[in-house]
């Protein structure tokens, strides 16, 4: 009976700790990719979580891995010719294709 109940406090314990490590989440790379008409530029802002960001520039039809974002955490916005501002609305940035 000892043993069981041991079993069942790790297991709670175990319970307790996954949820914690799991929001530490890691930098990867991100797809990013400009679907804007031949000649057009698409220009990405991107914000981190601590509060910096960056501007990418990408030409019509090109694709890129963004390194040292956060996918699920980190946000952007997206303008066409031209850097968004600041007060844009942001999309979450995703494992599978931003654009």
């Amino acid at each position: 009976m000892r043993i069981l109940l041991a079993s069942a406090a790790l297991a709670a314990m175990v319970t307790m700790l996954l949820p914690a490590a799991a929001t530490t989440a890691a930098p990867a790379k991100a797809p990013f990719g400009c679907d804007a008409r031949a000649g057009q530029t698409c220009y990405f802002l991107i914000f981190y979580q601590g509060g910096r960001g960056r501007v990418i520039i990408l030409p019509a039809g090109m694709k890129e891995s963004i390194p040292e974002v956060v996918v699920g955490r980190d946000s952007y916005c997206v303008g066409l010719s031209r850097t968004p501002s600041y007060k844009c609305t942001r999309k979450v940035i995703n494992a599978t294709y931003n654009n």
